[in-house]
């Protein structure tokens, strides 16, 4: 009973009261908590882990897309099934996990955390031309990752589309220089905010640049410029950026009925400034365009368990239609002249 006492108090003095951090309170006065003697102490490392896992979940994502994109069937579900089970097999908590993964594809995407009915990723199929927002996390140790990528199954022209993408690609990219300790939480939300507004989607970033994350998805400090976020179930907070937060930079654009982007990576501030945790996942307009020639033939799965394998790998050419028909064309001129030579 005396390691339950100290985990309470551990999680009431690191914790935020916030909607996330509530949830991982209801499973430890169930007695699922998994740390029965405490929150383990090494948070960095433990988080650069699990911002590694979340790297192979987006990269198992985007996979699973593009085997769509080839003519395979895949819901939200299925793909995100695909996501955890990835995750978890490189080492991510099996038992605990970060939050439920949002796969949200097309007009599903405009709502930021996807699918209400569904935590996130529901029976959608999803079909070549969407846009796919995967949002994920895994939790090494107690200590988790959230990270977002979104993706097009299929290039595409569509100014709108690829105007969105930018516009939060660039969004993002003009707050890393002032991730440091000191530099107010809401500054970089305005920074941010501003951008898309000039970009002519103001109206459209919903919620806030981003906020701190630890042993709940969602911890303080909330990046925000001056509100509350109920999204994030955190209160607008004026104090700077400090050495030891773990915070994510998430810029969105939300078109409802239509489509969504968001692009959130995580870092530490430190003494020198940050650590950028994703910078190896890439997450420029060739990488959330889905191309057939992203990845081999080889590949595609099956998702029933049935063989995918093509006939025509057994035989030591490929064989498409137009020769195929070629073919056929010389067994029925053999055949006639064999049936006139008789």
């Amino acid at each position: 009973m005396r390691w339950l006492v100290g985990v309470i108090l551990v999680l009431v003095l690191i914790v935020p009261t916030a909607t996330a951090c509530e949830t991982e309170a209801a499973r430890l006065l169930s007695g699922k908590f998994p740390s029965p003697t405490g929150i383990s102490p090494d948070k960095d490392e433990s988080i650069r882990e699990a911002s590694r896992l979340a790297e192979v979940g987006q990269e198992t994502a985007r996979h699973m897309l593009w085997r769509v994109l080839m003519g395979e069937t895949l819901t939200e579900e299925e793909v995100a099934a695909e996501i955890d089970r990835a995750m978890i097999e490189n080492g991510s908590n099996p038992d605990w996990p970060s939050f439920d993964t949002i796969v949200a594809a097309g007009s599903n995407g405009a709502i930021p955390h996807g699918d209400p009915a569904n935590n996130g990723a529901g029976p959608t199929v999803i079909q070549i031309g969407d846009v796919v927002v995967v949002d994920l996390g895994a939790r090494v140790n107690d200590w988790v990752s959230d990270v977002t990528r979104s993706y097009i199954i299929g290039p595409t022209t569509n100014e709108t589309i690829i105007e969105v993408y930018m516009a939060v690609y660039d969004a993002q990219n003009l707050t890393f220089p002032l991730i440091e300790a000191g530099t107010p939480a809401w500054a970089l939300d305005d920074i941010a905010r501003t951008h898309i507004e000039e970009q002519g989607y103001g109206e459209y970033f919903i919620h806030s640049l981003g906020h701190g994350y630890g042993v709940c998805v969602h911890e303080p400090p909330l990046l925000s410029g001056g509100t509350d976020d109920p999204l994030f179930g955190l209160s607008y907070n004026q104090q700077p950026l400090a050495v030891w937060d773990a915070i994510t930079i998430e810029p969105g654009i939300y078109l409802d009925g239509w489509f969504g982007v968001r692009i959130e990576d995580d870092f530490l501030v430190n003494q020198e400034g940050h650590e950028f945790l994703t910078a190896d996942l890439p997450r420029d307009l060739d990488w959330f365009m889905i191309k057939a020639d992203d990845y081999p033939q080889s590949d595609m799965g099956s998702t029933d368990g049935s063989d995918s394998s093509d006939a025509s790998e057994t035989l030591p050419f490929p064989i498409g239609m137009v020769q195929t028909m070629m073919l056929l064309t010389i067994v029925a001129s053999a055949f006639v002249r064999n049936e006139n030579e008789e």
